[in-house]
C-alpha cells in the first residue's frame, strides 16, 4: 500500500506490504462548508466571555495603541486570514494603521525575517503595519506580577503599554502544555528568558505536563495565571485541518482555548487497538518540520503507540537543521555534552535550560525505542550528535527496520504526527 507523508513543502511516498500494515492513523474528516473568512467573522461577531472588540474599544474610550500578538514562523497559524477581518473591526472603530503594532510571539525562537513576515501576515499588511519580534534576551520587558507557582512574569513593554491588547493563534495539541493557543501567546510568546525558563523548570517534570490535558496540567495552569497578569483584552484562535480553517473562536483567552481544544479533540484524538512494532511518523510538513527542534514533537507523540524496544521512523525535512534559536542551539549543545538523560535531569533540576529539556526527552525516547530520521540533515550530525539512525530514504529506513525487528513486524503510519494524539 502506497502512503504519502508530508515533507517540507512536498510529499514523500512509502510502499508498505499489506500484511505488515497495522493502520494509517489520520485525523477524522472534518471539512467546513464555509469559507475561512466567514468562519472568522462569525467568531468576531460572537465572542465568548467578552464583549465584541469594537465594544471593548468604545468602553475603554481609547483609540490609540492597539497591539496584536501573532504566531511566528515555526507555527502553521493562518495569521494572514485572521488579520484582515480583525483589522477591519479596528478601522471601524477609527483606529488607523499607525496606531497598530504587531508582535511576533517568538518566545525563545529567533526573530522573524522580513520575507517570513510577508508570508505570515500577508504582504499588504506587512508593508503597512509595523511589526516586531519578541527578543527574550532583550531589556524591554515589564514585571506584571508573580504566579502562585513562583514565576515572575515579565512581558514585552510594547504589549504592556498598549491600550488594547489582542492575542491571535491556533489551537493544536502540544506535547507538554496540553494544547497550543490561548495563553501560550503570552507565555512563552512575549515573555523574557527568565520567565520562560522558570515556567519550564517549575512544571516540566510533572506527570500531568503532557499532551491533551488542561485541568491538572501545571504547565497550562501557570501559563494561564501569567496571561491573566498580562491582561489581554481579546483573543482570536482558529482550529485547522488539512483543508484549512474549520473553526474559530474569539473572546476571553481561556474560554477560547477550551472551545478550540474540544474541537481539536473531536478531530485529532485517535484510539488504536494495539501498539505497533514500527511507527512511521511525519512532522506534518512545513512549517512544523522546519527544524529538528520542532519536528521532535511528532516523535514524542509516536511513543504512545509503539511497543517497548520497537522502532520509530521520523520523517521531517529539517531545512534549518536543528534550528537557529536559543533553545535550538542548547538542544544541540546538550546532545553533545551529556551522555545520559539522568545527567540531563540533574542539570535541569539545578537550572532549567530551554532546549536542554528537548535533549532530555530525546534521550528518554532513545532508551525506549530505536529511532530513524529521514531528513535533509547530514548523516554525521544525525548519527554523531543526535544518536539517531540515518535514513537515506523512507524505504531504506523501513527495510533496515524489518532487518532489525523481523520481516513480520507490524507497521503503524501517522502522516500528521505533530497534531495527531493517538493512544491505545
Amino acid at each position: 500500500m502506497e502512503i504519502s507523508l508530508p515533507y517540507g513543502r512536498k510529499e514523500l511516498f512509502i510502499d508498505i506490504p499489506k500484511g505488515n500494515l497495522l493502520d494509517v492513523i489520520k485525523p477524522r474528516k472534518f471539512k467546513s462548508r464555509r469559507k475561512p473568512r466567514d468562519i472568522i467573522e462569525d467568531a468576531l461577531q460572537n465572542p465568548i466571555g467578552t464583549k465584541r472588540i469594537e465594544e471593548i474599544i468604545k468602553k475603554k474610550g481609547k483609540k490609540d495603541g492597539v497591539v496584536i500578538v501573532v504566531d511566528d514562523h515555526t507555527r502553521p497559524c493562518p495569521t494572514y486570514e485572521i488579520l484582515p477581518p480583525l483589522i477591519e473591526k479596528l478601522y471601524s472603530s477609527n483606529i488607523d494603521d499607525d496606531n497598530i503594532l504587531i508582535i511576533f510571539a517568538t518566545g525563545s525562537h529567533r526573530s522573524v525575517k522580513k520575507e517570513e513576515a510577508e508570508t505570515l501576515l500577508g504582504r499588504e499588511i506587512a508593508n503597512k503595519i509595523d511589526y516586531i519580534s519578541n527578543d527574550c534576551r532583550g531589556n524591554d520587558f515589564v514585571y506584571v506580577g508573580t504566579t502562585s507557582k513562583g514565576t515572575r512574569v515579565n512581558i514585552k513593554r510594547a504589549f504592556y503599554d498598549a491600550d488594547i491588547k489582542i492575542l491571535t493563534g491556533d489551537v493544536e495539541i502540544h506535547y507538554f502544555a496540553g494544547y497550543g493557543g490561548g495563553r501560550k501567546s503570552v507565555l512563552p510568546g512575549i515573555c523574557n528568558y527568565s520567565t520562560i525558563q522558570h515556567n519550564y523548570k517549575k512544571n516540566f517534570f510533572h506527570p500531568n505536563s503532557r499532551p491533551g490535558i488542561l485541568d491538572g496540567n501545571p504547565m497550562h495552569e501557570n501559563m494561564t495565571e501569567a496571561a491573566r497578569l498580562a491582561k489581554p483584552d481579546f483573543t482570536v484562535n482558529v482550529v485547522q485541518t488539512e483543508n484549512g480553517v474549520v473553526g474559530a473562536f474569539s473572546g476571553d483567552f481561556d474560554s477560547v482555548l477550551r472551545r478550540g481544544a474540544a474541537l481539536v479533540d473531536d478531530i485529532y484524538k485517535i484510539h488504536v487497538k494495539k501498539k505497533a512494532d514500527i511507527v512511521i511518523t511525519s512532522a506534518n510538513g512545513f512549517p512544523h518540520d522546519i527544524d529538528l527542534y520542532q519536528a521532535y514533537k511528532a516523535l514524542h507523540l509516536a511513543l504512545n503507540v509503539v511497543r517497548e524496544n520497537g522502532i520509530i521512523i521520523l520523517v521531517a525535512e529539517c531545512r534549518e537543521g536543528v534550528g537557529n534559536g536559543v533553545g535550538h542551539q542548547n538542544y544541540y549543545k546538550w546532545m553533545k555534552k551529556f551522555k545520559t538523560k539522568d545527567e540531563m535531569q540533574r542539570e535541569l533540576e539545578h537550572e532549567f535550560t530551554i532546549g536542554g529539556h528537548k535533549a532530555y526527552y530525546h534521550l528518554k525516547a532513545l532508551e525506549m525505542v530505536d529511532i530513524f530520521l529521514v531528513s535533509e540533515m547530514p548523516r554525521e550530525e544525525v548519527e554523531g550528535v543526535f544518536r539517531l539512525r540515518y535514513g537515506e530514504t523512507i524505504d531504506d529506513a523501513l527495510r533496515e527496520s524489518f532487518n532489525l525487528i523481523g520481516k513480520d513486524a507490524k507497521v503503524l503510519v501517522i502522516p500528521e504526527g505533530i497534531t495527531t494524539l493517538s493512544s491505545v
